[in-house]
């Protein structure tokens, strides 16, 4: 840089700056049009039915006993928000690795692919997500009415009486 004459260092110093305030302004403008959801998902008022495809695992207290590539789980859980509901999910997820024994490590052991719809006051939310150890992680995919075209993500944890779920959607 020292063979580049005073002026010519100084113009591209100014560029280089102007590029960086460019590039953090953007990032700045980005994370400042995020919008937070967060509900919870009850457990009162909510469906489960487990879809269990050949081979056909013996039950014991109704439940299967292994999980098997191909077996269902289809939900749907009231949401709630400080106490009242504003919506519900409808969700169906399908097993994707064999788990000899059902415990309560099995669905994150045969990795649950989920497909879901969350309905919300003003449209609805699409979303895909996996089963993890540490509680269920996925997108959004898109949405209607006020949702169309969000993008986003979606965390989920079992609490005590549902599930605590946040989703993030992305600004333009």
């Amino acid at each position: 840089m020292n063979s580049l004459p005073r002026r010519a260092r100084g113009l591209l110093l100014a560029a280089v700056c102007l590029l960086v305030a460019a590039l953090v302004g953007t990032a700045v403008a980005s994370a400042a049009t995020t919008t937070t959801i967060t509900f919870k998902e009850l457990k009162k008022g909510s469906t489960f039915a487990y879809v269990d495809l050949p081979p056909v695992a013996p039950k014991k207290h109704g439940f299967p006993t292994s999980i098997s590539p191909g077996d269902e789980i289809v939900i749907t859980n009231p949401l709630s928000e400080g106490g009242k509901t504003i919506g519900k999910l409808r969700a169906s997820c399908t097993a994707t690795v064999a788990v000899a024994k059902t415990t309560n490590a099995a669905f994150p052991q045969a990795h649950f692919i989920c497909e879901g719809v969350f309905t919300l006051p003003g449209g609805s939310l699409y979303a895909s997500a996996s089963i993890l150890k540490s509680g269920t992680e996925g997108v959004v995919t898109g949405g209607t009415g006020k949702y169309v075209g969000a993008r986003g993500t979606i965390f989920s944890k079992e609490v005590k009486g549902g599930t605590d779920t946040t989703i993030t959607l992305l600004g333009e």
